[in-house]
Order: C-alpha cells, then sequence, then structure tokens
C-alpha cells in the first residue's frame, strides 16, 4: 500500500458512496439475533422453491463458504459442503482447505443420515459443530481438529443476493479463531441445490474475493469466464457496500506455473485493477466434470492516479454441482 492510500480512502468514499444500497439478511451464515430485513434482489425460483420446502429425493443441495482474513498475509479458508438425498438417506461430503504457502486439506468428512427436513443445512457430523442463530441457521462452523479446534462465526451482512438456482447468497464480516487468536476478515457464503437427474449448469464459474489490512474489500464474480459473461462486483470499503453490475474481466496472458491472470475496471468507478493467481493451487476433480480449483490472488488496484494492494482468494468451478 502506497503513502498516498488516504487519499485513495478518501476518493473511495467520495466516489462509492452513491452505490450504497439496503441489503436483506436472510443468508446462509446467520449471526445470532440479527434482524432480518427485505432482500433487494429478485423473488426465489420456483425450483429452487420446491427443493426448499420439502427433502427431494435424487437432489443435490452445496454451500460454499469462502473466508479471507485481514492481515498483511491473510489466512484464507474454503469450505464445501455436499448433502446429496435418496428415497431413504442424505449423504454428507464435507471438505475444506486452508490456504497458506501451500494448500492444506483439513477436512474430509464422509457420512449418511436419515432425510432430514431441512436438508440443505450443514449438519453436524464427525468433527463438524454448528451453532444455530436465528431460524435454526449456523451463525458458527467449528471444526474440531487434531491439531485444535477451528472457528468461523458470522458477524454480520454486507450484501445479499440469490444464487442461480435461487439459494440465498451473502457476502459477511466474519471471524475466524483458532489456538493462537483471531483474525476478522470477509465471507462468502453460497448455496445451489438441483436435481440430480437435472442438467447442470454451464461452467466455468468463477470469484475472486480479496482484502487489505483495513478491513477493505472487493467481491467479482461471473458465471463463465467468456469474454462477454455479465459480471456483478461488490465493494467493501469505509463500512460502504456498493454494488456494480458495470464491471469489465478480461483474461490475459499468464505464465504457464501460475493459476490466471485478469484486467477488471468499474467504468463508474473509475476502479481499474489487476488480479495476478499465486501458486500452487488446489485442484480437485473428485466433484465430477473437472471439479473446482482454489487459488491465491493478489489484486493491484488504480484510482484516480493512486494504488495500492489487496489480496485474497479464487474459485473456479469446472462445472457447476
Amino acid at each position: 500500500m502506497t503513502e498516498s492510500y488516504n487519499s485513495v480512502r478518501l476518493s473511495f468514499r467520495a466516489v462509492f458512496a452513491h452505490g450504497v444500497v439496503g441489503v436483506g439478511l436472510s443468508a446462509a451464515l446467520l449471526a445470532c439475533g440479527e434482524p432480518e430485513e427485505p432482500a433487494r434482489s429478485s423473488e426465489t425460483a420456483p425450483p429452487a422453491e420446491r427443493l426448499q420446502a420439502e427433502p427431494v429425493s435424487g437432489a443435490v443441495y452445496h454451500t460454499e463458504l469462502t473466508f479471507v482474513g485481514r492481515g498483511a498475509d491473510p489466512s484464507l479458508l474454503h469450505l464445501r459442503f455436499d448433502n446429496r438425498t435418496d428415497s431413504a438417506s442424505i449423504h454428507l461430503r464435507y471438505r475444506g482447505w486452508f490456504g497458506g504457502d501451500e494448500w492444506r486439506e483439513i477436512l474430509d468428512q464422509v457420512d449418511s443420515l436419515p432425510v432430514p427436513r431441512a436438508a440443505w443445512r450443514i449438519l453436524p457430523t464427525g468433527p463438524v459443530r454448528i451453532v444455530a442463530g436465528e431460524g435454526g441457521e449456523p451463525s458458527s462452523v467449528i471444526l474440531e481438529l487434531a491439531e485444535g479446534s477451528l472457528r468461523l462465526d458470522s458477524r454480520g451482512a454486507i450484501g445479499s443476493w440469490n444464487s442461480s438456482t435461487g439459494q440465498r447468497e451473502s457476502l459477511r464480516l466474519a471471524e475466524l479463531l483458532d489456538e493462537s487468536g483471531a483474525e476478522a476478515g470477509l465471507l462468502l457464503a453460497r448455496q445451489r441445490a438441483r436435481r440430480i437427474d437435472e442438467p447442470r449448469g454451464v461452467g466455468p464459474g468463477q470469484y475472486f474475493l480479496v482484502s487489505d489490512t483495513a478491513g477493505n474489500g472487493l467481491l467479482i464474480m461471473r458465471e463463465s469466464t467468456s469474454p462477454d459473461a455479465p459480471v456483478t462486483v461488490w465493494t467493501w470499503f469505509e463500512d460502504a457496500e456498493s454494488e456494480w453490475d458495470d464491471a469489465l474481466v478480461l483474461t490475459l496472458a499468464a505464465a504457464d506455473d501460475s493459476p490466471g491472470r485478469w484486467s477488471f475496471e468499474l467504468p463508474e468507478a473509475g476502479l481499474l485493477g489487476e488480479l495476478r493467481g499465486a501458486g500452487p493451487g488446489l485442484s480437485d476433480g473428485s466433484a465430477g466434470d473437472g471439479g473446482f480449483e482454489v487459488f491465491r490472488v493478489e489484486a493491484a488496484l488504480l484510482l484516480e492516479g493512486q494504488s495500492w494492494t489487496m489480496r485474497g482468494i479464487g474459485v473456479q468451478e469446472l462445472t457447476l454441482e
């Protein structure tokens, strides 16, 4: 971060303030005692409503939690919870990785349970513990690991929207706690659901979540990596949230050993940036049809001639569950 960061902060506050909008707080993770507010996004799609109303035989419910800390070398956590239902049981596959110089697997739990009414929820199993918040949704996910407890706490919603299959998703303030202490950061909570006999979505979807040491953050999401794919960006700066749908993302040439390199622009805000993937990344094909990739990313941002850096995580779905 350059010495001129203070002037950049003032520019961000002035440019982004007009884009701040109210958001709903219903999401995959709800902080205990948070009041619900009306969501700004469109109504839930009918297929998703049917999937959520009752557990459906032959359905897949996927929850994804991605955390980026606000340290100079931020903690990175990526958790994936898959619930698959048949006529008599729900089959769980819960996985998780902690990112540092290399990605370390910290969770791989397989279990089968009688089908519960709320098949889309994260369920306690093995080392996974849940602290329930308002409405029965978890406000905390706890992993009881061999090296000690790892706890991810939701601290309140920044933005909320519907996924492509109608489930609630959100960008949230959060805190990650382990035996060495706590680190504040940002949490992306994603959900989707489909019947097993329905066609999969067209991939690859992609998102980037980055933060800086002042707690500011940037989330870039797109459903495809094609140049004309719609892009949505959420910015979190000086405790103000803005959503932008005029973003442009281009894939750039990158070294063979790099997860990738991209440029992005928010024309209305005058913000330019470049995202550089840093390896080694995590690649997993067990989800079928290519699976997903997770990697560290660094964002170089430029606004009104001033520059600074954010760091975080990139995730690319090679096929949508």
